[in-house]
């Protein structure tokens, strides 16, 4: 073997795999924009659904002891609720009873252990200490007290709260040897029971299958969404691009068939193919994952697949099947061959990974708000099932956003299959069609170029984040987010791609009665908002943002607190959203999707669940107002007036105390306020759009490229 040889083989190879560009975007620059934004984006979902178990206050039935005794007041300490077991229910307490009898009498009485399980759920108790009777006149005896430690190691609350009452029960011990030991020094008989004053008698209440599902469930979730998106994608890449590359696509197009009825025959056979690799490695886990639970060893975990949530996952496999077919059939069938077509599916894997790792994450369970989001929502459902949950509701909702989603991803399907240019493009140049065309020639961002904007920006805002610690590094944080992650991308690129600069970010002043009623509709907007939160969303607990708020105000002076919050954020994230992003969307999809979307991304972009409907109506209102005006001052004025409510409310208690104690009738008129301003906008006559520079030019940029959508 010649080894100048393999080398120059080697290095020819890895030239061609360099030169191709779709390679190193996949393998490079896709994961450095696209995993940022997962992350901060499940960062903000999982901080709106995750319980912060450690800082809530679990209730606990004590049996046995006061709750107002000394051990009372150290589970108190330890964030606990200590509850009697007869202040909720008379017969609790007897019950409690029975039922750790007959565990005492047979440990493997699962019916014993489920029942009480049950019950604890019922009565929304995190975990039970039952004292052995005489428990108290044991300890003032000097003799060792019994207590029953009763949790679920399944449950995310139970263990927490397990966790704080071993640390109230090590406190309570600490006292009572130290007052032993200081008072009777000399008895070594009655120092050496201080060491152990209370014995703990710790109570399982999970089944051994239970404990099983807890530790394979995750697992199997994620093995699940893996196994159906496998099975969908080879399948998808050959019916697709692999036609194309063996020349047999033609003759089926001229069949006497619609494009449609082609898709959907596609369709079907990918989805056929999807659900039964799935469904036969859902089979192979289960047998697999029972063998390795019993070679762990007797009485420790065991694991079964329940008929019930069989047939859960399986119905919650046909919609997760039929989106990942659906959209692996999209993808495909803009590649010309059978590579490209594999360089196209990649990106899905990159974007289900993340979402389906959500199930190994502690302390999350499935909610309405998770369950929205796809292939998490399966994977926390499959876990739910498996340990036994009864969260029915949000299963429904879970499965109806996976139909619904899976419907869309069809439509896109019909849709891509009935354009000619994506058919029968042959690999070579750009593809331009004539709104790309249209959009370059008049100097404006096609819609690539905002999505690259957009997920630059979260890319740097994620590598850029932070510990904020002190005002000194709140103040850093915030004018890199702004200036470097949220302004620079989208200036960069505008001047890299050369595009018209007062066309892309309508750069126009507005008229004086358009500022102004610009300012109003701001103003109008917020109060709006609160009355709506006030009055309709449930509180929730402080987040970093408002955590970072709190820090500034105390600590910035207020012109400056002032001017991060009304100047700096509107100028930066308007040029994005409303200047960049919208631009790049506008001629392509038409006004009212641009604004949308755009409205849509800048919502994402604050990255909290809770403010998102506010910050999608507000995008909303910004975007009418610029395309009314053509105008990102009269948006950026808006942004701003939005913001400078708030603002100044925190250095103006007379404000502050009218924003606070919003009645309907002021939430009213702030609304009746906004529609007028609404209507004035909407009686605006916008601009002319940019024009291509090229009159001559053959495409048709009459109608289309000079007036709004």
């Amino acid at each position: 073997m010649r080894n100048r040889t393999v080398q120059l083989i080697a290095k020819k190879e890895l030239v061609d795999t360099l030169r191709d560009r779709r390679t190193l975007f996949i393998a490079l620059l896709l994961p450095l924009l696209l995993y940022p934004a997962l992350l901060l984006g499940l960062t903000g979902i999982i901080g709106a659904t995750q319980r912060n178990l450690a800082s809530d206050e679990q209730r606990i039935l004590l049996d046995g002891v006061d709750t107002a005794s000394e051990l009372g007041d150290l589970l108190r300490a330890q964030k606990l609720e200590p509850v009697a077991g007869d202040s909720d229910d008379a017969i609790l307490p007897q019950r409690v009873a029975e039922l750790l009898a007959d565990i005492g009498h047979d440990e493997k009485n699962d019916g014993a252990r489920g029942q009480l399980r049950l019950l604890l759920k019922k009565h929304s108790y995190a975990g039970a200490i039952v004292c052995d009777p005489g428990f108290v006149a044991n300890l003032g005896a000097s003799k060792r007290a019994f207590v029953s430690l009763v949790f679920d190691s399944t449950d995310e609350a139970s263990k927490v709260a397990r966790g704080k009452v071993a640390r109230a029960l090590k406190a309570f011990a600490d006292a009572r040897r130290s007052e032993l030991k200081g008072r009777l020094p000399s008895q070594l008989d009655l120092i050496q029971f201080a060491e152990a004053p209370v014995q703990r008698k710790p109570i399982e209440l999970a089944s051994l299958s239970q404990r099983g599902a807890y530790s394979f469930a995750p697992m199997l979730g994620l093995l699940i969404v893996v196994m159906a998106l496998t099975g969908a994608f080879y399948p998808a890449v050959d019916l697709a691009a692999g036609e194309k590359e063996r020349g047999t696509l033609e003759t089926l197009l001229v069949a006497p068939v619609t494009r449609q009825e082609i898709v959907l025959g596609k369709f079907v056979a990918i989805w056929i193919i999807a659900i039964v690799t799935a469904l036969l490695n859902l089979f192979v886990m289960g047998i697999t994952f029972s063998k390795l639970a019993g070679m762990m060893g007797t009485g420790k975990i065991a694991f079964d697949l329940p008929a019930s949530a069989v047939v859960i996952v399986s119905v919650i496999l046909i919609p997760t099947a039929a989106l990942f077919s659906a959209i692996a059939l999209a993808l495909s069938s803009f590649a010309t061959s059978y590579k490209e077509g594999q360089h196209y599916m990649s990106p899905l894997f990159l974007a289900a990974m993340p979402l389906a790792m959500v199930a190994l994450l502690p302390n999350i369970e499935l909610g309405y708000g998770i369950a929205l989001v796809p292939v998490a929502n399966v994977v926390l459902l499959v876990k739910s099932m498996l340990l036994g949950g009864h969260a029915m509701g949000p299963a429904l909702v879970a499965t109806g956003a996976m139909v619904v989603y899976a419907g869309l991803a069809i439509a896109a399907a019909v849709s891509i299959f009935k354009r000619e240019s994506v058919l029968f493009r042959t690999g070579a140049g750009r593809g331009f069609d004539a709104s790309s065309l249209r959009a370059s020639r008049a100097g404006l961002p096609v819609p690539a170029h905002g999505l690259l904007a957009f997920f630059s920006t979260l890319a740097l805002m994620f590598f850029l984040s932070g510990k904020v610690a002190t005002s000194a590094a709140a103040v850093r944080g915030f004018f890199l987010t702004q200036f470097v992650a949220v302004l620079l991308p989208c200036v960069l690129l505008a001047k890299k791609l050369k595009l018209n600069l007062k066309a892309t970010f309508a750069l126009r002043m507005p008229r004086p009665s358009q500022a102004l009623m610009a300012i109003v509709a701001g103003v109008s907007s917020v109060l709006v908002v609160i009355g709506l939160y006030v009055g309709f969303m449930p509180e929730r607990q402080e987040t970093g943002f408002e955590e970072i708020i709190k820090l500034l105000f105390a600590e910035v002076p207020p012109w400056l607190f002032v001017v991060m919050l009304a100047v700096i954020p509107p100028v930066c994230e308007e040029t994005l959203c409303r200047g960049f992003v919208l631009s790049s969307l506008r001629e392509r999809f038409g006004v009212r999707t641009a604004v949308i979307v755009s409205a849509l991304l800048f919502a994402a972009l604050h990255l909290d669940v809770y403010r998102l409907p506010s910050t999608f109506l507000a995008g909303i209102v910004l975007g009418f107002i610029l395309v009314r005006t053509g105008s990102l001052l009269a948006s950026i004025l808006c942004h701003a007036a939005f913001n400078g409510v708030v603002a100044v409310a925190n250095y103006w208690p007379w404000l502050a105390t009218r924003v606070e104690a919003l009645d309907g009738v002021t939430v009213g008129c702030a609304a009746v306020v906004l529609s007028l301003v609404l209507v004035f906008f909407a009686r605006q006559v916008p601009p002319p759009a940019p024009v291509a520079s090229d009159p001559a030019d053959p495409v048709d940029l009459g109608e289309t490229s000079s007036t709004v959508h």
